[in-house]
């Protein structure tokens, strides 16, 4: 695979940002395998977001997402957010712009990553299934699949009541109704957590309200015992969330890329 390190300068946040951009291999010394560099097409990718205290390089030091990229033939790339939940701020950290457009316009100009939202997914832990969820429900023409693991969903009360502390929140429950009532097409939607996880009942409660309206899309739910906030569940669901993906692209149909 290639592992790429970018910095560049963002004029949404206007500073310099980190990037890893993780690639599969198409060429290898297996004599079945063609000994080329030009590539049959450009790659699906996720973008995959980090949770509150990580960076980038969580997913990459803590699971194994690169092996699985690099099976599966999709590409992957992190960024940091801080702790920003993925929105902007008053501040000028414009987070939700960085990621709604200006992140993916500079990947696609500069790497072999489709520009087709067929072949676009989002995927998170945490806050990150937060961001994950919110991007994919707000802008769904962008997105095939959202991934959510372990989301950081408040409750409907808690939205309601005003409880929540920390940065302006979303209600993802109006937000939801709202893309609903609007007769948008949802991307699919994996939500996975695990039964000791303090997320837990906020989650199920969640879930219980969107599995009847979530009508125009595939909708799955993991409901795993014995996990709590953790990354091993998360590592486990990543991979299942790749697995799970409905794709087309040429990569997809060369089959599994054994590492």
């Amino acid at each position: 695979m290639a592992q790429i390190h970018c910095n560049f300068f963002s004029y949404s946040l206007c500073h310099g940002v980190d990037i890893e951009v993780t690639l599969p291999s198409f060429t290898s010394c297996n004599m079945d395998d063609p000994h080329t560099h030009s590539l049959p097409g450009k790659f699906p990718v996720v973008y995959l977001l980090h949770g509150m205290g990580n960076d980038y390089m969580a997913w990459l030091r803590y699971t194994s997402v690169e092996r699985y990229a690099e099976e599966k033939r999709i590409a992957i790339v992190t960024f940091s957010v801080g702790n920003k939940a993925y929105m902007n701020d008053d501040m000028g950290d414009n987070y939700y712009d960085f990621l709604n457009h200006e992140l993916p316009e500079f990947v696609e100009a500069y790497f072999p990553i489709s520009d087709s939202p067929k072949d676009r997914y989002i995927a998170g832990l945490s806050m990150g299934g937060y961001g994950a969820l919110l991007h994919g429900i707000e802008n769904p023409d962008r997105y095939s699949a959202i991934g959510v693991l372990s989301p950081a969903v408040f409750s409907k009360k808690d939205m309601e009541s005003k409880k929540t502390k920390g940065p302006q929140w979303v209600d993802l429950y109006a937000a939801t109704e709202k893309a609903v009532a609007e007769g948008k097409k949802l991307p699919d939607l994996f939500l996975s957590i695990g039964d000791r996880d303090f997320l837990y009942k906020n989650v199920q409660e969640y879930h219980e309200f969107v599995e009847p309206i979530w009508k125009s899309s595939r909708l799955r739910y993991d409901d795993l015992p014995g996990y709590e906030h953790e990354f091993a569940i998360w590592d486990l669901e990543i991979d299942n969330f790749l697995d799970w993906i409905d794709r087309g692209d040429v990569y997809k149909k060369m089959g599994a890329n054994k590492v």
